[in-house]
């Protein structure tokens, strides 16, 4: 069975390092896991009111959650909490009510920052907000990666040990989300 991991970066801009560790993460996943960006950065504000003429990126970004098997978050911490964007599009996913399509999905949450704590703080926001709307956040292991330039070889890839620690992460979550997934199933 081969899994289709839906990819939410944190940060929009082009040379962040959120989209470089998730352009790694790509070739670090088990040949069964096939990794694919959702992107948010078109999806108006959510707002009840515009569900009478559901804007389509909603209706896109819906879709896409929905047809994965799971998902992967990518953040940076922004003011000890999570970018604005990425809390639009889970909002925009979990509405209207009684269409919610975070519901049970399982989730990896992995976080960065240039300092020591690796976006612990935005990590934890992420996965109050992750709870409120019922996806299966994986609880171990979990992943703040502090110092987030210096695990980069320059401009190159990551370096030999967070390659090794990533690629551990993701063969656990494939085992966790190939058990949520088979019991939805039954």
């Amino acid at each position: 069975m081969s899994l289709n991991i839906g990819v939410i970066i944190g940060s929009l801009r082009q040379a962040s390092y959120s989209r470089r560790l998730a352009g790694a993460l790509t070739a670090l996943a088990p040949a069964g896991m096939a990794l694919q960006e959702l992107g948010y950065g078109d999806l108006p504000i959510y707002n009840a009111d515009l569900e009478a003429d559901t804007p389509q990126p909603w209706q896109r970004f819906r879709g896409e959650v929905l047809a994965c098997d799971a998902l992967l978050f990518v953040v940076p911490e922004y003011n000890r909490s999570i970018p604005g964007g990425v809390k639009n599009a889970i909002d925009v996913a979990s509405k209207p009510n009684g269409k919610n399509c975070w519901v049970a999905k399982p989730v990896l949450v992995i976080s960065q920052s240039s300092g020591p704590l690796g976006g612990i703080a935005g990590a934890f926001a992420l996965k109050q907000t992750l709870a409120g709307v019922g996806a299966a956040t994986l609880p171990h292991p979990e992943v703040y990666l502090g110092r987030i330039p210096t695990l980069f070889d320059g401009d190159g890839p990551l370096v030999a040990d967070t390659q090794e620690f990533l690629r551990g992460v993701l063969l656990n979550f494939e085992t966790w989300t190939t058990r949520l997934t088979t019991r939805r199933q039954t």
